[in-house]
């Protein structure tokens, strides 16, 4: 789901410069057929990954996509104005706090706390522009990621890692010992401990970087709803 505000914000980008192109005037804007192919790209993914989130939202990105562009010769691509509008309209919808949050819904603990954070990081991660919201989408990742541990790091699991030397600050030793006690499942073990080992150096960075942000978003998410999942088994 973390994918659809990743792709939004791609596709806004190229919405926003158009848009910019097209309120100047002057002669109608031949798009590149690079931009085209991109831009249906983004479209296509949105419509796919909305379509269990909000079925309309998919059925009009589909429509949108059929009908964005109009082609009057080889290499020759006009927007269609109407469509083009429409287009806009989603991307904010898309791009809004209250669909971050209903995204955020499909993935449930029994930790109201945890919920809350999933659903910042989301927003957060909705609204990046500068190194401090960066760093700030990274915080609310390495918060969760804690929060997390804190939770499932019971009594009974502590007492199972005897031996291990986990801290109290060792977020991803308690979430290993969590899976090592609690999941029967070798597959699922195997699956969560990848999740930790690729969030748990995810959550330090701080560079301007929308591909490591998008993963370790996608990662520390997931990682939740694992945790869910094997804790309620």
């Amino acid at each position: 789901m973390k994918d659809i505000l990743m792709d939004a914000q791609e596709l806004r980008r190229f919405y926003d410069y158009y848009r910019a192109q097209l309120n100047s005037g002057g002669n109608p804007i031949i798009v590149p057929q690079k931009d085209v192919s991109q831009i249906l790209a983004y479209i296509d993914r949105l419509s796919r990954n909305t379509r269990l989130v909000s079925p309309s939202m998919s059925a009009e990105l589909a429509d949108i996509r059929k009908y964005l562009f109009v082609v009057q010769g080889p290499g020759i691509c006009f927007f269609n104005f109407y469509k083009f509008g429409a287009l806009g309209v989603v991307l904010r919808c898309l791009q809004s706090e209250e669909f971050a949050c209903d995204i955020a819904r499909y993935v449930r603990t029994p930790w109201q706390d945890v919920n809350d954070a999933i659903k910042k990081l989301l927003v957060d991660a909705n609204s990046v522009n500068t190194r401090i919201d960066y760093n700030q989408v990274g915080v609310a990742a390495r918060e969760l990621f804690i929060m997390l541990a804190q939770k499932v790091y019971s009594p009974e699991v502590k007492k199972a890692a005897a031996g291990r030397n986990i801290s109290s600050s060792d977020a991803k030793g308690m979430l290993e010992a969590f899976f090592d006690y609690k999941s029967t499942d070798a597959d699922v073990k195997k699956y969560a401990k990848e999740t930790i080992k690729l969030a748990e150096p995810l959550t330090h960075t701080k560079s301007e970087n929308v591909e490591k942000m998008r993963t370790l978003i996608m990662a520390v998410v997931y990682l939740a709803g694992i945790v869910n999942t094997v804790f309620e088994s």
